[in-house]
């Protein structure tokens, strides 16, 4: 008689089978696969020239780990921290130049897809909002409601764009962005020369300094108890600002160079990490600068944080 052969697992069976496998799957390791998928795809962002200053791996890496940080800092249960580690590394999944809906709008719906089969609904409803809500602050009535959130927003706005690091983060972008490029051309800098690249440098990363100083020095629209910690970032800016002002040698030399850096054609670009860590000071101020900046790199900012915040 010839063999059996073995029955068929239905459709649906199997379907169920793997998602209740993909639900077993410990925080940690899916986290790790995370990391790894996102390590994958902006490094292949970076080799088609689709990065910036602003955005790149070290930028999700980084807002990963202070979201991360933010929720083990409030005594949350580990699942939670790793899912804000999550909602971090791929809060800027898409951030092309090309976008035709918000960037975290478009994050957010390209990103449900593979969570809502791996995580289950509660997570994947916190995660996804982390990444939809990432561009402003939330309501302070809903401020602890969703704490991978909060962690995914205050990461992005109180340690990536902040603090020393954004001296140079800013000047870089500044030159890779066209609309500042256009400017250029007509206040009649001529970025073809030192002399233009300096002005255009001062000029640009002076303006948005301003225009953040302003933003983050509203103390209204952010928690109290984060409120010392922002002071702290927002000295920097101060410092920038003042520094820029008076035309601070070291202060214009730092801009510069980072603004040279932007005007380079994108597969040119070295990664911003790798621009701080190059930069050679020449005054006390620059030098108090890249010393900061680097403090960030390593997560050592967080130390920062702590002292100057209580539980809330």
């Amino acid at each position: 008689m010839p063999a059996k052969k073995p029955s068929k697992v239905p459709k649906i069976k199997r379907v169920a089978l793997k998602e209740r496998r993909y639900k077993r799957t410990p925080w940690e390791k899916r986290a790790k696969i995370i990391e790894r998928y996102i390590k994958m795809v902006f490094e292949k962002l970076a080799r088609e020239g689709k990065l910036s200053a602003a955005h790149h791996l070290g930028h999700v890496q980084r807002v990963g780990f202070y979201a991360m940080k933010y929720v083990e800092f409030l005594g949350k249960n580990p699942a939670l921290q790793i899912q804000a580690r999550i909602a971090g590394l791929t809060h800027d999944r898409i951030r092309y130049p090309t976008e035709k809906i918000p960037h975290e709008e478009a994050s957010a719906r390209f990103m449900e897809a593979l969570f809502a089969k791996r995580y289950g609904k509660k997570a994947t409803k916190q995660i996804i909002e982390a990444i939809a809500e990432h561009g402003s602050l939330p309501p302070l009535s809903r401020v602890g409601k969703n704490v991978i959130r909060d962690a995914v927003v205050f990461a992005d706005k109180f340690f990536e764009a902040n603090g020393a690091y954004i001296a140079f983060r800013r000047a870089m972008f500044m030159g890779e962005r066209k609309d500042r490029i256009e400017e250029a051309k007509r206040k009649g800098y001529d970025l073809s020369t030192e002399e233009g690249i300096q002005k255009a440098a001062i000029d640009f990363t002076l303006d948005e300094t301003n225009k953040r100083i302003a933003r983050f020095s509203d103390l209204s629209k952010i928690p109290e108890f984060l409120h010392p910690f922002v002071k702290y970032q927002v000295q920097w800016q101060i410092k920038l600002r003042d520094a820029l002002q008076r035309r601070e040698p070291s202060i214009v030399n730092l801009v510069t160079y980072c603004f040279k850096e932007g005007l380079k054609p994108a597969k040119q670009r070295r990664p911003l990490d790798e621009v701080i860590r190059s930069y050679k000071p020449i005054g006390k101020l620059d030098r108090e600068f890249k010393q900061e900046a680097l403090r960030y790199l390593r997560g050592e900012l967080w130390e920062e944080f702590v002292k100057r915040v209580k539980v809330p």
